[in-house]
């Protein structure tokens, strides 16, 4: 369902008090699953997690290939039984899929590691851990081969966010 937002520019940026409208598709934002269900989109973003967790540490990021013919990432989560608000988009046209942490991350894990994992699986050609530049968000992204499927999930206790992608 497409509505439109109208937002009030500021006058004293834009030199003008009339609004400037913009186009938001809702349906293109989903809750991210409790359970996996084998339910994947083409293209679209999740958000899930815990919005009052702001202390994260991330003890790892695993990818590997599934024998049921998708692939899995696993975002490791310490120090909570949930996982914090997180943020999953998936950019069919750019080939890639955008997962943003939210809160005051740390990571505890071997990025190399994962990045040569990713390149044994079916769909990624590439995982790039992006330097935290926000003091209140950790980015990485996942590129593929070609555009990919996506099913998003969170688990708790232990904390995890998971990732599954299929061609």
């Amino acid at each position: 369902m497409k509505f439109t937002l109208g937002l009030l520019t500021s006058f004293a940026l834009l030199g003008s008090t009339s609004p400037a409208w913009a186009q938001f598709d809702e349906s293109a934002f989903r809750q991210a699953l409790k359970v996996k269900r084998n339910v994947y989109l083409s293209e679209g973003a999740f958000s899930g997690g815990d919005r009052l967790i702001s202390d994260v540490k991330i003890s790892g990021v695993r990818i590997a290939a599934n024998p049921a013919g998708y692939d899995r990432v696993v975002v490791d989560f310490s120090k909570s039984e949930r996982p914090p608000f997180f943020l999953v988009e998936n950019d069919p046209s750019n080939q890639r899929v955008t997962v943003t942490v939210y809160g005051k991350v740390k990571t505890d894990f071997s990025t190399q590691s994962s990045i040569q994992t990713a390149r044994k699986t079916r769909t990624l050609n590439a995982v790039e851990f992006l330097p935290q530049v926000e003091s209140d968000r950790w980015m990485f992204t996942l590129s593929s081969k070609n555009p990919m499927k996506t099913e998003v999930f969170e688990l708790s206790s232990p904390a995890r966010l998971i990732i599954d992608l299929k061609p």
